[in-house]
């Protein structure tokens, strides 16, 4: 994407959400209806039996039970009644969840709670949802509790949802105990998609593609922000239910944007960045379309919801489509970690579409598409993880090829040719005149090729060309410490090790090993053929390996250990005893056997 296309959809998202916190602090604040009652804050009992549903139309009463769903018009206003329990108290509530319809309760001639009115008010026609815990504390046995239901929607209008009866405090915790696994869950999601945002920005010196990670993190945000809003428990602790359910349905229409971006990220080809782009515009009209139908009282929230929803899901299922073929034309595994996220969420939301024409399911709290936002929601933090994780891989992976790559022009640029050469020629003129002058010339020759060849060479080699190496070495030890005894028994030298691996053991023996004996330092080589292996064994008296357990070498003991294993399938073992010595014996399973450590 080039930068200036990718400047206007980041300006487009910026000014999309700086639009919606805008819209959501006016609701939660200014348009707050006047008559809409906050919630304020075990075991219920049912009191759903024998209501009495007054006909206007000059029918005879009827005895109903709850739930029940009256025929009635937008505007109708249903009256049920019942009388007050015998055990009424000062601290008795009646529980009811309402969708959106207004309600009025009285007792006798007093009203004590009512919840929107088919008045107009501003920029909002009806009441919202939410969860009314009425008081009747001041009702004695036997008063007539009624209550007033309407509703300036067709669907909602003859909808009577189930009562319960307990205390204010019984309410409550029935409304925590069904609603706490939900909150506590987008709690934790805001909390550590912050805290992993805020990481991800102080990753300074690490190069990887934050823009798709912050638009990850920012959808995860918005959504545990949506599923909050619409969880009754926040309402315990905001008085403006009003607010709180605009503010969900501004989160609705914003999410859309900020994770069609974030998909749009990994868009490599154009005809695919083309739809994503196509789509940004699409939800970003429908953000705008909503939010001045509502101020504008053409069309409110209520009814735009639904409309929002199944264009959420219908993108959903076409994203999928997009992003199957996306996934399978570049094999791109986090391509197929966000399609399986994706998925999931897109069948959350056609089983909620699906159960919402039943009867027994209730659609206000939708069970399915919570669930499924959730197992998206979690499964879309570890796809984003794994991307950053992926992207820290190859930055470092690069960075080291790089640094082999500049190791490499250096090691080229030494005319090994040449100093191999000279060294050869000095030790020949040395060979007549001081024979161990001209061992000491040809040692270090042998033992600088090598150390210059272990910096490229990682194959397999044979045994015998290892062994040189280590002849190399003990020679050039032996000629500064002439106290050292050497003894090397090579029996066998027919079969192959990793390059590098054995003569790293022998320089730790000698060094760490026999050098710092008492005494009598002596180091043992030997190799030799068992029915099942070929052994290498390299011996030294020294004081043993202590509780540091030092390694003299480039290499730690745990590489050239793994380098063993992975190249020949063989295996180290270390026997030490303190002021004894140690016994590194390393074996090389035959064809067709195997080492067990």
């Amino acid at each position: 994407m080039n930068e200036r296309k990718l400047k206007q959809l980041n300006i487009l998202v910026i000014a999309a959400i700086f639009i919606a916190v805008v819209a959501s602090v006016l609701f939660a604040t200014k348009f707050s209806p006047e008559n809409e009652n906050p919630i304020t804050g075990s075991n219920l009992e049912d009191f759903n039996s024998n209501w009495v549903l007054r006909d206007y139309r000059g029918e005879d009463d009827q005895i109903i039970d709850l739930p029940a769903n009256i025929e009635a018009n937008a505007g109708e206003t249903l009256l049920i009644m019942h009388k007050v329990p015998d055990n009424v108290t000062d601290t008795s509530v009646l529980l009811f969840e309402t969708e959106f319809q207004n309600i009025v309760v009285t007792i006798g001639e007093e009203k004590v709670y009512s919840n929107g009115v088919l008045t107009e008010q501003e920029y909002m026609k009806n009441a919202v949802p939410c969860q009314n815990i009425i008081s009747i504390g001041s009702a004695k046995p036997g008063d007539v509790v009624c209550i007033y239901i309407a509703s300036a929607y067709n669907k909602y209008s003859g909808k009577i949802g189930s009562i319960s009866y307990g205390t204010k405090g019984d309410a409550i915790a029935s409304i925590v105990k069904e609603n706490g696994i939900s909150f506590v869950i987008a709690v934790t999601l805001i909390i550590v998609t912050i805290l992993l945002a805020v990481s991800l920005l102080f990753m300074k010196n690490v190069n990887v593609d934050k823009r798709k990670s912050i638009y990850a993190f920012g959808f995860i945000l918005l959504t545990a922000v949506w599923c909050l809003t619409d969880n009754p428990i926040l309402e315990l602790f905001n008085g403006n239910v009003f607010g709180v359910y605009m503010t969900n349905i501004v989160m609705l229409l914003l999410m859309p944007i900020v994770y069609i971006m974030h998909q749009r990220c990994f868009a490599v080809k154009r005809r695919f960045a083309k739809i994503f782009e196509i789509a940004m515009y699409v939800y970003a009209v429908n953000l705008l379309t909503g939010l001045v139908f509502q101020f504008m009282k053409v069309c409110d929230f209520a009814t735009y919801e639904t409309f929002t929803k199944v264009l959420i899901t219908i993108g959903l299922v076409l994203l999928s489509g997009i992003m199957y073929l996306a996934a399978d034309t570049y094999s791109d595994k986090t391509i197929y970690s966000n399609l399986v996220a994706n998925l999931t969420l897109t069948v959350a939301c056609v089983l909620e579409a699906i159960l919402s024409l039943f009867s027994f399911y209730l659609p206000y709290d939708g069970v399915a598409l919570q669930t499924g936002v959730y197992i998206f929601l979690i499964l879309l933090v570890v796809a984003t993880q794994k991307n950053i994780i992926k992207e820290m891989n190859r930055e470092k992976e690069q960075a080291i090829s790089n640094v082999e790559h500049q190791r490499d022009d250096m090691v080229k640029n030494i005319n090994t040719a040449l100093i191999y050469s000279g060294m050869n020629i000095a030790a020949a003129s040395l060979k007549d005149r001081d024979r161990e002058n001209s061992r000491l010339v040809y040692d270090t020759s042998k033992y600088m090729k090598y150390n210059l060849m272990a910096i490229n060479e990682k194959d397999l080699v044979p045994f015998s060309q290892e062994l040189e190496y280590i002849k190399a070495f003990l020679g050039i030890e032996k000629r500064k410490n002439p106290e050292l005894e050497i003894t090397v028994e090579d029996k066998v030298t027919e079969f192959l090790v990793p390059f590098n691996t054995i003569e790293p053991l022998v320089e730790n023996a000698v060094l760490m090993g026999a050098l710092k004996a008492d005494a009598n330092s002596r180091i043992v080589f030997r190799s030799y053929e068992r029915l099942d292996c070929f052994a290498i064994q390299i011996v030294d008296n020294g004081k043993g390996i202590g509780p540091d357990k030092r390694f003299a070498g480039k290499q730690s003991f745990k590489t050239i250990k793994k380098r063993i294993k992975s190249g020949v399938k063989g295996t180290v073992e270390i026997k030490t005893k303190p002021d004894k010595g140690t016994i590194v014996t390393v074996k090389i399973p035959k064809e067709g056997f195997v080492i067990k450590e």
